[in-house]
């Protein structure tokens, strides 16, 4: 009887202290809150989780409630998966990156071959200026694992995934040049001297932008690069440093063509930014007045639906061609076989 009363009071032992912990978890998140409110610094309902959301990715969010939150410390101050016993350390092997072209998003991507061990895959760390190929600025998405890769050749390098497997993102391209307009992707080549894309065999500029298709805008996690999430080295005040540390509801401040933005208020506060100036959303950049008629925009679907490859190949919509995955194999006799 007497083992049995020892067992019952350390149950009730630990009962009260998990009761204890999450009051004071509880009581922790609405502090915190009621303390941003106060500063005026509140971006109501895009930095908490108190009403439901339609895609937790969307980049209107000031902060995430899924439970992916964890892995890039992302959570909202009353996300179920914020530790109340401070930030957990996230993954490294995603970095918050800008994809190419100009207003394309900035998402969280893996941009370098992790097994150093085996040959370096040159076509996943390569610019596509410098090698004239645009198919390498395509970023590619795992659907098998959930994870953005730089190009194709990232993917392949980092993941043993069939090609049926990973999503090519769509591409938009904006240009003077009619060929654009066609339902086929023009074949494109970069003039050094120019700084820019152009379509071969003509004299126009062409700009590419890529694009999160419809089918991945609720896996690829969006971000902010460099957003600002340490306090100054010269603040003294630990309490504001380690607020700054706890949780995510990010506010920007306007600085020119670019906003600095801030992992949080307290963030700001540490940075010595006056709170008042802070906002919810990225600042408008002021439309031009008209619109150029003689511009051509057409957006790409690069899913290879039609064209179908060999094992270990890929198909570039932009070469018309298949390619292998140049770190393992080479194209011999239209097949792609082993290097060694």
């Amino acid at each position: 009887m007497g083992s049995f009363r020892d067992r019952l009071n350390v149950l009730l032992t630990l009962f009260e202290i998990f009761v204890v912990i999450s009051v004071t978890g509880v009581y922790s998140q609405h502090a915190l809150y009621k303390e941003i409110v106060q500063m005026g610094a509140q971006c109501d309902p895009f930095d908490n989780c108190r009403l439901p959301r339609d895609n937790d990715q969307d980049i209107k969010y000031n902060c995430n409630c899924e439970r992916s939150c964890v892995l890039f410390d992302t959570c909202c101050i009353d996300s179920p998966y914020r530790s109340p016993h401070g930030p957990v350390a996230p993954t490294a092997e995603m970095k918050c990156r800008r994809t190419s072209g100009s207003g394309s998003p900035e998402v969280y991507m893996i941009d370098y071959c992790k097994n150093r061990n085996l040959p370096r895959e040159t076509l996943c760390e390569s610019d596509p200026e410098e090698k004239n190929d645009p198919f390498l600025m395509l970023p590619v998405t795992s659907l098998k694992t959930g994870k953005t890769y730089k190009n194709y050749f990232c993917a392949i390098c980092n993941e043993d995934t069939g090609v049926d497997q990973l999503h090519i993102w769509d591409v938009q391209l904006t240009g003077r040049s009619g060929t654009i307009n066609g339902n086929i992707l023009p074949d494109l080549t970069y003039d050094k001297t120019r700084f820019s894309w152009y379509v071969v065999g003509e004299d126009m500029d062409v700009y590419i932008k890529v694009q999160i298709p419809d089918v991945l805008k609720r896996v690829v996690k969006k971000c902010v690069v460099n957003l600002i999430s340490n306090c100054s080295s010269n603040w003294t005040d630990v309490s504001v440093r380690q607020k700054c540390a706890a949780f995510m509801a990010k506010v920007a401040f306007n600085k020119g063509w670019e906003d600095d933005w801030y992992r949080n208020p307290h963030c700001a506060v540490c940075n010595f930014r006056d709170i008042k100036y802070r906002q919810c959303e990225k600042f408008g950049v002021s439309k031009v007045a008209f619109i150029d008629q003689t511009l051509f925009v057409k957006l790409f679907v690069l899913k290879d639906r039609d064209e179908k490859c060999g094992l270990k190949m890929v198909y570039d919509k932009f070469a018309k061609k298949c390619r292998c995955n140049a770190r393992e194999s080479v194209m011999k006799d239209g097949k792609c076989v082993n290097r060694t």
